[in-house]
């Protein structure tokens, strides 16, 4: 019986649900969400143009004109772009001063 009770102390601190998320967690999380939104639109609007770049240099030049596929590494590089853009965007959104709360009152002196 002794030999159970571990297990079972693992398994049961295992199925505790996780503290709910302070509110600092909170704003975190909602800047790392706006940040990839405003990161992934940034980077559709790049891609089209780089995939527009590419088709012209491959009916220009031919398909064969290039070793390696240019897709693939143009790919790599925006995925590099993408990641030092949503860096950038975190850290301006943790230098940011705190939004303070607003008042409880219902305004006019209240």
């Amino acid at each position: 019986m002794k030999r159970l009770i571990l297990p079972l102390l693992l398994l049961s601190g295992a199925c505790a649900a996780p503290p709910p998320p302070t509110p600092e967690q909170r704003q975190r999380d909602a800047a790392s969400a706006a940040c990839r939104v405003e990161v992934e639109r940034q980077m559709r609007f790049r891609e089209r143009g780089q995939t527009m770049r590419v088709d012209e240099a491959e009916s220009r030049l031919g398909s064969g004109a290039f070793i390696g596929n240019p897709m693939e590494r143009s790919q790599l590089g925006a995925r590099f772009e993408r990641d030092r853009l949503l860096d950038d965007c975190m850290r301006g959104a943790r230098e940011q001063p705190p939004v303070p709360a607003s008042p409880t009152g219902s305004g006019r002196g209240s």
